[in-house]
């Protein structure tokens, strides 16, 4: 990496503040900002625009630049999603395909971590403080992708039916890793995908897609949801149920059904082409489903782990104690979601004695994230690959004795330190990011709790623990995952008699 004064000759070597980073790319000179032992470069253009012929279609790489310097120093655009304020909106283009990208200062080789957002796969940005990465050693790549329909689409109109376009744009922007990353002192080789929610959805749905073979090294699911039903292009009655029990939605009726929502009916592909992106996105209604379109996605993460269809890299899967407190925005009705349950296994309830209050909350969120975590974790294991798994439990709820609520890990590691310096908050932040660099450089994390060492799935299959805030024990975490795989191989049932 290179830095420059204003009119002066490049120079090389470790940076200080006064000097402006720049990194030499195939598409141009990147002109970055230099921080506190670290360099940042935002914005940065890793596939051409999806805009016009482009919507819908797998993305492009991005051609070669032009020579002269550009500015690098602001984040680039976000995906289009349900706007917030008209601040948020004015954020937003379809131009959308951009990573950030923070290094430390003189690095070479260093371990490369690239953090997928979440947000339901409908909602999110790249914009989060990646210095803190920086500052502990590796180089942090955060890319957008396109979210809600402009990501996910299945309809008769589009002539490409790979349907999920946002997960190649993260496979895109994994090969501009490749080969670029060497130019910010990463090392192309040494890569280990992470993320929270549909962030760890996305990184389960890498570890399957042959597409992403090579691009990674390690891979760090949070609360990702690897074993929930997806949307299927074209569904069968041999397929998995859906998540109370129905038979697996379309991903073409869900397309319209938010199009519909939107005001948008019967248009032929020119006039999808031409809707405003603004428009498309009004429709969405909770949560975007990625879809097992048998191309890019050939099947849910669970059943693909179970087939062996794969990625065999060293494996970390895990969720927070009251990730259900995300619930409400999934859009699923609570008296249908427990009558399932109800008519499923009737003493359900058993395994959250703990927690009357809350349980089926809590129920919702072992469903949909933990066993995601104790699942994967156990497959991987089988496979003969090193697995951890962890249980976030640590008191942000409130009450306290809840528990983490779902995303709270994303702000541990990005924002606790900033935010509340010298708090519990940013001691467990610190805790977490010194795991997962260890986890970067070594192929192990370090242990949580700060004692003892955390240990692999098939050494100790018990959950390693940071925080105890919901006294949830072991014999009650055991009693719900047996509960839970109950639930999901009836739900699976059909599709599992490929498995």
């Amino acid at each position: 990496m290179r830095a420059e004064r204003a009119g002066a000759l490049p120079r090389t070597g470790n940076l200080n503040k006064s000097l402006r980073p720049v990194v030499t790319l195939p598409q141009g000179r990147f002109q970055g900002r230099a921080g506190d032992g670290y360099n940042a470069f935002s914005g940065i253009p890793y596939a051409e625009p999806p805009v016009g012929e482009r919507r819908w279609r797998p993305p492009e790489p991005r051609k070669r630049g032009v020579p002269f310097s550009i500015d690098a120093t602001r984040f680039g655009p976000i995906a289009p999603q349900a706007a917030e304020s008209k601040d948020h909106a004015a954020q937003m283009s379809e131009d959308c395909l951009n990573l950030n990208v923070w290094a430390p200062q003189g690095a070479s080789l260093a371990p490369v971590m690239v953090w997928i957002h979440g947000g339901g796969f409908c909602q999110g940005a790249n914009r989060v403080r990646g210095s803190v990465f920086a500052k502990a050693g590796v180089v942090l790549v955060a890319p957008n992708y396109r979210l809600g329909l402009l990501g996910f689409m299945a309809h008769p109109s589009l002539p490409d039916q790979s349907a999920n376009f946002g997960l190649l744009d993260l496979v895109e922007a994994l090969r501009w890793v490749h080969d670029n990353i060497a130019e910010f002192g990463g090392d192309p080789n040494n890569v280990t995908v992470f993320g929270v929610s549909a962030g760890g959805q996305a990184v389960n749905l890498l570890m399957t897609m042959s597409t992403a073979a090579g691009l990674f090294s390690q891979a760090i699911a949070q609360s990702g949801y690897g074993t929930w039903p997806l949307l299927r292009a074209s569904p069968t009655l041999d397929d998995p149920q859906d998540t109370l029990g129905d038979l697996a939605h379309a991903a073409e009726q869900a397309a319209e059904q938010t199009l519909h929502r939107a005001g948008v009916r019967g248009l032929s592909q020119k006039a999808l082409l031409a809707l405003p992106p603004a428009e498309i996105v009004s429709g969405q209604r909770g949560f975007q489903r990625p879809i097992v379109d048998g191309s890019v996605v050939i099947e849910e993460p669970g059943i693909c782990f179970a087939r062996g269809v794969v990625h065999k890299v060293p494996y970390i899967a895990g969720a927070n104690s009251f990730d259900g407190s995300v619930m409400p925005s999934y859009q699923i009705d609570p008296e249908s979601y427990q009558a399932y349950w109800q008519t499923l296994a009737t003493n359900w309830r058993d395994a959250y004695t703990s927690d009357e209050q809350q349980a089926l909350q809590r129920l919702f969120g072992d469903d949909r994230y933990l066993f995601s975590s104790w699942k994967l974790t156990n497959l991987i294991a089988a496979s003969g690959t090193s697995a951890f798994r962890y249980y976030l439990d640590i008191p942000a709820a409130d009450p306290p004795h809840w528990g983490t609520p779902h995303g709270f890990d994303g702000f541990l590691l990005f924002d606790a330190e900033a935010l509340y310096p010298n708090s519990n908050f940013a001691g467990w932040g610190q805790s977490l990011i010194r795991a997962w660099t260890a986890f970067a450089k070594t192929g192990r994390p370090s242990s949580l709790q700060g004692v003892g060492d955390w240990l692999a799935v098939d050494v100790d299959p018990s959950w390693h623990r940071l925080g105890a805030a919901s006294g949830t024990s072991e014999a009650e975490l055991t009693a719900r995952m047996t509960l839970l795989d109950l639930r999901y191989q009836n739900r699976i049932r059909s599709g599992a008699s490929a498995v």
